[in-house]
């Protein structure tokens, strides 16, 4: 996957970079079972290292936040309706509530899809069966710069390609404030979208096919996430 590995080379060297000025994303090792995803995990190792250092001193800091948030998560209900476009098709199913494993909150999955923990910080919910199409969920430090978010975003998919789009976000209040970015190949569509105005910021990037879009469904969960564990 020629996308990828773009992906890989420029982030191994925005690593590098944030972790000099100590502001750099947090990522990992995991697997879905595809390669696609294997090579995406690579492609965030280096952030990961600096974000480690400054996740201790947050999560002592948010300690106190994140278990008010519990408090109201753990009153989530297991299931929940969600409506959805697929490849053009209008849906509507009922969505399991699943807690991340390596990360404070919960979201509902759509049947057909799969959450999986990865290394700190960083999750990927894919399509069963094809897990080249998934999003990745990363939370985010609250005291990182906004700025260096976007422009290390930007950076990332201009690897891929150089035509680098701001997209409209959904006019959901989820989204307020939000940036979304996108870009594509001639097969593969990659977008990512910054979220700013939830308890904790949360980036969402969106591997797709153009012959396979899922795009929306991604979205449609990806809203339902809330900080702390539904216990």
């Amino acid at each position: 996957m020629k996308i990828i590995a773009k992906w890989f080379l420029l982030t191994g060297i925005l690593g590098v970079i944030l972790t000099g000025c100590g502001t750099s994303e947090d990522n990992n090792n995991g697997s879905n079972g595809a390669t696609s995803t294997e090579d995406v995990e690579q492609v965030e190792q280096n952030e990961n290292q600096a974000t480690n250092n400054n996740e201790s001193d947050e999560n002592q800091n948010a300690e106190s936040g994140l278990d008010e948030n519990n408090e109201g998560v753990s009153s989530r209900s297991s299931e929940q309706k969600l409506q959805y476009q697929e490849n053009g098709e209008k849906k509507e199913e009922t969505a399991i509530l699943k807690e991340s494993d390596n990360q404070n909150y919960s979201l509902y999955v759509l049947p057909g899809y799969e959450l999986t923990a990865e290394e700190p910080n960083k999750d990927s919910l894919y399509l069963s069966e094809d897990g080249q199409v998934f999003m990745r969920i990363e939370m985010l430090p609250t005291d990182m710069q906004w700025d260096t978010i976007v422009e290390n975003t930007k950076a990332q998919l201009a690897a891929v390609n150089e035509e680098v789009e701001t997209i409209e976000v959904p006019s959901e209040d989820f989204f307020k404030d939000s940036i979304a970015m996108e870009t594509s190949t001639d097969e593969d569509i990659v977008t990512a979208y910054m979220i700013k105005n939830v308890e904790k910021p949360f980036k969402f990037t969106i591997f797709t096919k153009k012959d396979s879009d899922y795009k929306d469904a991604f979205l449609q969960m990806g809203k339902t996430i809330a900080a702390g564990k539904a216990e």
